[in-house]
């Protein structure tokens, strides 16, 4: 048996031992005396692949959206467009006859340390993402991010969910034993939000005018149009802050005069206040052995 087949036989059968002992390896170890390589696995915000969040030994990789970005939808920037989009990478490599596969998943919402749990895809109420519908899935040729899914209906008796992963188990990154040394595979990922309100209604006009022509025929002209009406996307209203002012005063006449005046307005939370959303990558080593569960 060749070094090359001892180590082969060893990864196929060396079970969990053997599939962590890929993480790094070469890095931490020495190299043995036949060549098993190092898996590795990274993920980072699709404009900053400079700032790459890497596994260790095999652990789920994080990666925040920013809340001020989820505010946006609240307070568009001048010139952007809805809905909100942020793209994301995922890479990694695996030697020899090993394979990699990975999940995704949408896991909390979190500010100044205090979390809020996103498992069951409920947002935490009052925030920006609890009026919305967040979809994470693959993007298309070139970050494409256009091809939005639909949204899923709710199960029976459950309230519609705001956050949705679409196909983000089991993902295959590398089929087994197609690793190249030195080369990463990598695949990128949309996160689209989008506000929930619909548009409250519709404004119709309808016009129709009658005209007599030179020769004495009657003619007739109709015409109609409809714009959309709605309200813009706010958080929930926090109150209604009340004045009011109270004058009087003497006319030259010594008349007394006095006037008053009240006025409301609307308060609403400020959005930029929007907790970060956290997605977590989770790879598995995988084997050709089909006794071989992923991340053995």
């Amino acid at each position: 048996m060749t070094a090359l087949t001892a180590g082969a036989a060893v990864l196929c059968l060396g079970g969990a031992l053997a599939a962590q002992a890929l993480w790094g390896a070469a890095l931490r170890t020495s190299v043995p005396v036949f060549p098993v390589g190092s898996v590795a696995f990274a993920a980072f915000p699709s404009d900053r692949p400079d700032a790459p969040q890497s596994s260790e030994d095999g652990e789920a990789v994080s990666l925040r959206i920013p809340g001020a970005l989820l505010a946006e939808i609240i307070e568009p920037p001048e010139g952007t467009s809805k809905p909100v989009v942020w793209r994301f990478t995922a890479q990694g490599s695996a030697p020899g006859i090993a394979g990699m596969d990975y999940d995704v998943s949408v896991r909390e919402q979190l500010d100044d340390g205090a979390t809020h749990d996103l498992s069951s895809g409920h947002a935490l109420p009052g925030t920006v993402l609890a009026g919305s519908t967040m979809k994470v899935f693959r993007a298309g040729l070139g970050g494409d991010c256009s091809a939005i899914p639909e949204t899923p209906p709710p199960n029976e008796g459950e309230a519609p969910r705001n956050v949705h992963v679409f196909d983000g188990e089991d993902v295959r990154l590398q089929d087994p034993g197609t690793g190249v040394p030195g080369a990463m595979t990598t695949h990128e990922w949309c996160a689209v939000v989008e506000w929930n309100h619909a548009d409250d209604g519709r404004y119709r006009n309808d016009v129709t005018v009658s005209g007599v022509g030179e020769n004495g025929s009657v003619n007739h002209g109709i015409a109609a149009w409809h714009a959309v009406v709605g309200v813009p996307p706010a958080l929930e209203m926090a109150g209604t802050y009340l004045g009011r002012a109270a004058a009087d005063g003497s006319g030259e006449n010594g008349a007394r005069v006095r006037a008053e005046g009240e006025w409301y307005a609307d308060l609403y939370p400020d959005p930029f206040g929007e907790p970060d959303i956290v997605i977590a990558l989770q790879p598995a080593v995988t084997s050709p052995s089909p006794d071989v569960a992923a991340g053995d």
